[in-house]
């Protein structure tokens, strides 16, 4: 009889030491599920966030206002003589002209677009030949004033200036934020060579 029951408690301490096992197993299993699952919402979340960022540089607009701010800083640096500030804020420059939102604009003004990055893009490039970016800077100013000429200047008040001893006597025109020429041609040498053309 004592054999039988401690055969008995035997099987019974196995059984439950067993049971208890496999419920740790299946805790473990449901705890691993429950952590992976976790880890991947955050992922999923970190993606679409990363897709969100990426809209966002892009402009849903076109905006002159955005185009000529990113203009003036750089028509500044060169009436200072700064051709290493006049290429970084040409660089800002052609990355506004290239988030610009061209798909409700005429196939004109897409091409003025297209210029002024690519002239933006060429005095970005030649921090250390001034030359260079004046004869850029003054088609960049072409384009912008063809730009506030087809789009207006969403309320700044701006001047045309024109400087008539650049480019060899041809002369050469410039956008403004103010009434008073600073040549951005002629520099420091001739700073308040020339005159307003016209006020948008």
């Amino acid at each position: 009889m004592k054999n039988i029951l401690t055969v008995l408690l035997v099987g019974v301490l196995l059984y439950s030491c067993n049971k208890n096992s496999s419920s740790k197993k299946a805790a473990e299993t449901d705890l691993k599920t429950q952590e992976e699952s976790v880890e991947a919402v955050p992922l999923k979340a970190e993606n679409d966030s990363e897709k969100d960022i990426k809209k966002s540089t892009v402009s849903s607009v076109f905006s002159i206002k955005q185009i000529v701010e990113g203009y003036l800083p750089l028509k500044n640096a060169l009436t200072k003589d700064d051709s290493k500030t006049a290429s970084l804020e040409a660089k800002k420059l052609y990355s506004i002209l290239k988030k610009q939102d061209g798909s409700k604009l005429n196939s004109e003004v897409k091409d003025i677009l297209e210029s002024a990055a690519e002239n933006a893009e060429h005095i970005g490039e030649k921090s250390d030949d001034i030359a260079h970016q004046r004869e850029h800077l003054l088609s960049l100013s072409n384009d912008i004033a063809d730009l506030i000429k087809e789009k207006g200047t969403d309320g700044l008040k701006l001047y045309q200036d024109f400087c008539p001893m650049y480019n060899n006597g041809k002369g050469g025109t410039w956008i403004s934020e103010s009434e008073e020429i600073i040549n951005p041609y002629e520099g420091q040498k001739m700073i308040n060579c020339g005159s307003v053309k016209k006020v948008f």
